[in-house]
């Protein structure tokens, strides 16, 4: 019971970091952009900031974790998430919407460090894989339920991020009755002394360039959507069916024991380049973007799960560190990819930038764990 309350509590914290705070910008950007004018050069900038801000929080969250233990952290990070959401709300320029990005973006970095400590506290080791990447799932239920809102509701964007802040706060109920105060497993070990791992530098190259990758499509999905003249409701529609086939990542584990996770891991690869490669390709509307849609969001999500997974395992004596470290990185490259899609975008054309970074994942291809 306690496992499962803890599952439920970790799901619903990264589904509002994650799914609400940080990736639902892609989705409302477009109709930001007809409230508030910028530039695609500068949309890459605002998506840098939520970015950024990710890996600076990740960068203190173990910290915080070793000291305080994992409630305290996560508090922070739901706290972070509301205050974030809610200077989006009230922007009425890009440098305010920077803010919020930025401050938003810090709730995802506090979390998932924050919470994988809490699992290795709290759930036996070897159900803890599992666990961890069910909780990692919880960013596709977040991009889900930010499509009802943002498009169903009155008000438009700014009345959906007054929402999405009100379900972060609500977060912090469970947030403190089922996450530990404490730190059984405290290592007051630096970063660096856990980068000479050879398994580790590996998974940090991988992660770089994975991040990289991911970039163009939750920084600018919807509108590269639009610019093959797809509508509002169907660009809706496909970023739906791209965060509910990331619950697919909720099932690492089990698919990890069936074929095992350097498999995953290729498929993931694999299927991450799916959706750049038909939109670099693509003129107009066609029925093959939904596939390729689910087959991208699914394998971002368990691709996510799998650097987890290999993340504690590499630093099993503080998985906190490990998973820091990677999810740091692969926020790092989605920093760079974000002001690098930008800039091609805006010189090269959608085509190019597409097709360039749809490499990048199968390059990776090669680059395994061991």
């Amino acid at each position: 019971m306690k496992g499962t309350a803890l599952g439920i509590t970790g799901f619903a914290l990264i589904a509002v970091t994650y799914g609400m705070a940080r990736f639902a910008w892609g989705l409302m950007m477009p109709e930001v952009m007809h409230d508030i004018p910028f530039t695609r050069r500068v949309s890459g900038v605002l998506s840098a900031c939520s970015f950024a801000a990710y890996c600076v929080a990740v960068l203190i969250a173990p910290m915080m974790t070793a000291r305080a233990g994992p409630r305290f952290p996560a508090a922070v990070a739901a706290l972070c998430a509301a205050l974030g959401l809610l200077i989006i709300a009230s922007a009425v320029s890009p440098w305010m919407l920077g803010v919020g990005l930025f401050i938003a973006g810090m709730s995802a970095g506090l979390a998932s460090p924050a919470l994988a400590s809490a699992v290795s506290q709290r759930i036996e080791a070897e159900q803890q894989p599992q666990m961890n990447t069910v909780i990692n799932a919880g960013t596709s239920m977040g991009i889900m339920l930010s499509v009802p809102i943002l498009y169903w509701l009155p008000g438009g964007w700014r009345i959906a991020c007054a929402v999405f802040a009100a379900l972060a706060m609500i977060c912090l109920v469970p947030i403190w009755r089922q996450l530990p105060n404490h730190n059984e497993n405290a290592q007051r070990e630096s970063w660096l002394s856990h980068l000479r791992q050879r398994s580790l530098q590996r998974l940090i190259f991988i992660a770089l360039f994975s991040g990289v990758a991911s970039a163009a499509w939750w920084s600018f999905g919807p509108d590269l959507l639009h610019r093959i003249h797809v509508s509002d409701r169907m660009v809706s529609l496909l970023w739906l069916i791209a965060g509910a086939a990331g619950i697919i990542g909720a099932l690492t584990g089990p698919m990890a024991k069936w074929m095992g996770m350097k498999r995953v891991y290729w498929l993931s690869q694999c299927c991450l380049a799916v959706p750049l490669l038909l939109l670099a390709f693509s003129h107009h509307y066609s029925a093959w973007l939904f596939p390729a849609v689910a087959l991208g969001g699914a394998a971002y999500v368990t691709l996510s799960g799998v650097l987890l997974v290999w993340g504690a395992e590499a630093t099993n004596n503080a998985p906190a560190v490990g998973v820091g470290i990677l999810f740091f990185v692969l926020a790092a490259g989605q920093v760079m990819g974000s002001l690098l899609f930008g800039q091609l975008y805006m010189l090269a054309g959608a085509s190019t930038a597409l097709t360039l970074f749809a490499a990048l994942p199968l390059l990776m291809m090669f680059v395994i764990r061991r």
